[in-house]
């Protein structure tokens, strides 16, 4: 199967799943992102730690704003990514239909969990952005031809 749109999911769509949404984004240009959260902060803006890394890394979020995920956004893409083993059994309980097509983002490193770095410190942002980078790299390596 061909995957052309891809949706990133961590719990508030304010930390994780924006700044990976960007790399996908900046990183796999040809292919349709977007990120939802499953208890999102719904209109909420990113934390300055993660705003000032998605400026630095030119990952183009200055206008992102957290959403909840639903049945629509969940049809409407090919792929679905989560930050967490519990995200993605929630994501296939609630929505049957996206089984099969939901896999941690870490897939392809061993499938650990990438904790939520909310109200956590600047360094932990840095630190849990360092695990998202190459995670995303993997996954564009495996589903960008070239």
């Amino acid at each position: 199967m061909q995957f052309q749109s891809i949706l990133v999911i961590c719990t508030g769509n304010i930390c994780r799943s924006p700044l990976a949404e960007g790399l996908f984004r900046r990183d796999a240009p040809r292919l349709n992102v977007s990120s939802a959260g499953i208890g999102a902060v719904v209109g909420g803006t990113m934390p300055d730690p993660a705003a000032r890394i998605a400026e630095r890394e030119g990952l183009a979020l200055e206008t992102h704003r957290g959403r909840q995920v639903d049945e629509q956004i969940i049809r409407d893409h090919d792929l679905v990514v989560v930050m967490e083993e519990g995200q993605r059994q929630w994501l296939t309980t609630r929505f049957p239909q996206s089984r099969g097509r939901v896999f941690l983002l870490s897939h392809w490193r061993g499938g650990e969990d990438i904790a939520d770095p909310y109200q956590r410190s600047e360094e932990f942002f840095e630190h849990i952005y360092a695990e998202l980078e190459p995670c995303v790299a993997d996954w564009v390596h495996r589903l960008v031809p070239g």
